[in-house]
């Protein structure tokens, strides 16, 4: 299979429940002093640079690693339906291996669920197997950090 042929079926996909209504759940991916505090995957932080939050508007973050390591990550908005989903392309500035250059599609659903919501994330057109593997560490680590947030817990 040609890397061309793996960016069409190499996709990661990560759920979640939460003890949060949706509207808490789709605000914390959605405020950019919410995504501050959980965004990343376990031992980054991020920080957003830009933040155009409306259908065609542009994002930006800086993660940073516990040691220091600093990579940018950017996109623009493609679907916004509060408290249902939310859509964006996504490209890794420094970490070429993670996205060749080529923007890659997230979509993150929120549904009402059994007392709290559920938050589906689907990460799309990922051009190699490596970068199905990272990114996947990066959301499911993730989704962890946004459930303490969301529990009021702070991450450590």
């Amino acid at each position: 299979m040609s890397s061309d042929d793996a960016s069409d079926v190499d996709e990661v996909k990560v759920s979640a429940w939460y003890a949060v209504g949706v509207r808490q759940a789709f605000s914390a991916w959605t405020d950019p002093g919410e995504i501050e505090k959980w965004f990343g995957p376990k031992g980054f932080r991020a920080e957003v640079l830009e933040m155009d939050f409306r259908i065609g508007g542009r994002w930006r973050f800086k993660m940073i690693s516990q040691s220091g390591d600093v990579s940018h990550h950017r996109g623009r908005y493609l679907a916004i339906e509060p408290e249902k989903l939310l859509s964006f392309t996504w490209e890794s500035e420094e970490d070429s291996d993670l996205t060749e250059g080529r923007e890659t599609h997230v979509s993150v659903h929120f549904y009402a669920e059994s007392g709290g919501s559920r938050v589906t994330l689907v990460h799309e057109r990922l051009p190699t197997p490596q970068a199905k593997q990272a990114l996947e560490f990066g959301w499911s680590s993730g989704m962890p950090k946004l459930r303490r947030l969301l529990e009021g817990k702070r991450d450590d």
